[in-house]
This record gives C-alpha cells, sequence and structure tokens, in this order.
C-alpha cells in the first residue's frame, strides 16, 4: 500500500478577513475528502484555520513548529492544539519551511506574505507543483501579475498552476501530487 499523498499549504499566519478562512476550511475539506494528509507550518492565522477544520474531520494535519514556537503556551494565538501531529524543528521559520515544502508532494498557496513567498521559491526550486489560490488575497494573487507565463525564472522547472476556488486547487494539487509520485517511482524503479 502506497503511502497517503501529502498536501502543503503555505499560507499566512496573519488574521484574515471571513471569506479567506472559508476558502481555507473548503481547501481542506476537499483534501481530507481525497485522503491526503495536511502540511503546514503549525502557526496561528490560516494555518490554525485549516488544522481545526481537519481536526473535525478527524482527517491529519501536521505542523512543522519553528523554534520560536515551540516553546509558545496554547494560550499565544501562534500556537494551537489541532495539529494531528507536531513536529518541534528546533529550526528558524525560514529554516522549517524547507521542511514543510520537502515534505510535501504537491503544494497549495492560499494568500500569504515574504515567508509564503520563500516556501513557493524553494518548492520551485525542489520542483515541486504548486497550486496558487486566486481571490485569497495577499501574495497570491500577485503572483499571476509576477509571472504571467507560470514559470519563477527561466529554468522552467515546474509550472505555476493557478486555481479559481478551493475545491479546484485541491484537485489540482492531488492530481499533480499523484503525477510526480509516478514519475518518482518510474524513476527509482
Amino acid at each position: 500500500m502506497l503511502r497517503r499523498i501529502q498536501v502543503g499549504i503555505i499560507t499566512t499566519y496573519d488574521s484574515v478577513d471571513e471569506s479567506v478562512e472559508d476558502a481555507a476550511k473548503r481547501l481542506a475539506r476537499e483534501l481530507v475528502a481525497r485522503g491526503c494528509v495536511i502540511i503546514t507550518g503549525g502557526d496561528g492565522g490560516l494555518m490554525r484555520v485549516i488544522a481545526e477544520e481537519v481536526s473535525k474531520l478527524n482527517g491529519i494535519c501536521v505542523g512543522i513548529l519553528s523554534v520560536e514556537l515551540e516553546e509558545l503556551s496554547y494560550s499565544h494565538p501562534l500556537r494551537h492544539l489541532y495539529n494531528t501531529v507536531e513536529i518541534r524543528s528546533g529550526m528558524t521559520y525560514t529554516a522549517r519551511s524547507s521542511i514543510v515544502v520537502r515534505s510535501s508532494d504537491s503544494i497549495v498557496m492560499l494568500a500569504g506574505g515574504a515567508g509564503t513567498l520563500n516556501e513557493l521559491v524553494m518548492a520551485y526550486n525542489m520542483g515541486i507543483p504548486v497550486v496558487v489560490l486566486e481571490g485569497s488575497g495577499l501574495m497570491a494573487d500577485r503572483l499571476k501579475t509576477m509571472f504571467p507565463d507560470g514559470y519563477l525564472d527561466h529554468r522552467r522547472i515546474v509550472k505555476i498552476t493557478y486555481a479559481k476556488t478551493p475545491e479546484e486547487a485541491a484537485e489540482l494539487a492531488y492530481r499533480k501530487a499523484l503525477e510526480g509520485r509516478r514519475f518518482r517511482t518510474e524513476v527509482r524503479g
């Protein structure tokens, strides 16, 4: 039996409006319905919203915690009890992002800021497929203008895919993860 598909959701720990929270919940529901394990940075904000939704559905949400979060109490806005699994990385926010990305078969970008952009670039450099949810605000809504052909640079490592709804983003991320898994299996033998 193959392991479950692991989809990283890269996003913000900032507060966002209700419509973006709703999109995050819908995305989580769709991925759990497909049997995916969700991986996030484990913080508050949208990561908390996602983890809480996954928890309600008895899904699996892995939070990769930075060293800055590890010692915070669960009453702190950036710490929560909804991750099914917490990995205490002992690394800074930026360093722990490499674990989030590298552990993902595909990535969905939802809103986000500079840290999320950093994770996107990591995924691109590692050849991990990225789906960007349009209309979710912040950095996610700037990418199509910045990279209209879907590639971050001349190497054209992996094309960024854009989705208009959380349901479409989940389907694309799932499909791209499966395609990547087949490729990796064929290459390894």
